[in-house]
């Protein structure tokens, strides 16, 4: 067996363990739960989605900063599958025990293509209430733990309080949000094209595979981005 052979019959058995816990747990679901990154995002992260943006409650809450072109939306809208995908796991990690969602995300993490560096939360949406900031933060410390794998996040709740959860780097969508590590602002096109870097300042190169900023609470100024 050639070694292109062998990485496909490898993805195809990591796919079927996947599968078998998956199917205990969404029985009914026949799509991937959590998402190894994405254009923008390594494959060595594991996009978990606690809302579809559909229903994501920032934008239900007038807090949303991007509501008027928010990518997650556009995502949802032109692909159903995406959509379908998201709207089954609000609703199941809505009422799933932490123990069961962390048997599910270990079965992703354990037959990943590469190995887990971060998990990200809210690709799409935002945290629902206070306790489910308090359900992640504890799933969060569980995965640094055991693995030493950091998790992030990005949220325009700030009506919501995260100074306890420490264990979730926040990025906050709106200035002061309690906990949060910095505050991560889009701003237009040109107003983002002429900026200039200085301190407290970082600008946001559009690619997570060679920038960490927004995955360490070593920063605390504010991170520009452009406007999808």
């Amino acid at each position: 067996m050639c070694q292109r052979d062998t990485k496909v019959h490898l993805a195809r058995n990591n796919e079927k363990k996947i599968w078998v816990i998956q199917q205990n747990l969404l029985k009914d679901f026949n799509g991937q739960a959590f998402a190894y990154g994405n254009t923008k995002i390594p494959r060595s992260t594991l996009i978990v989605n606690l809302t579809s943006a559909q229903h994501c409650p920032s934008k239900a809450k007038g807090l949303c900063q991007v509501a008027d072109f928010c990518y997650a939306k556009r995502c949802e809208r032109i692909y159903k599958d995406y959509l379908n995908k998201n709207l089954v796991m609000e609703r199941w990690l809505a009422t799933a025990s932490t123990k069961d969602i962390i048997t599910l995300m270990e079965a992703y993490i354990d037959n990943a293509p590469e190995q887990i560096r971060y998990i990200r939360l809210d690709e799409a949406g935002d945290f629902r209430d206070q306790n489910q900031v308090i359900q992640w933060n504890k799933i969060a410390r569980y995965f640094w733990d055991t693995r030493q794998i950091g998790t992030y996040t990005y949220t325009a709740r700030i009506d919501l309080d995260f100074s306890k959860a420490n264990y979730i780097c926040v990025n906050g969508s709106l200035p002061g949000i309690e906990g949060a590590a910095r505050e991560y602002k889009c701003v237009p096109h040109d107003v983002y094209d002429n900026m200039t870097p200085q301190n407290g300042v970082h600008l946001c190169p559009g690619d997570c595979h060679n920038c960490n900023m927004c995955f360490t609470d070593k920063f605390s100024g504010i991170i520009y981005c452009r406007k999808h």
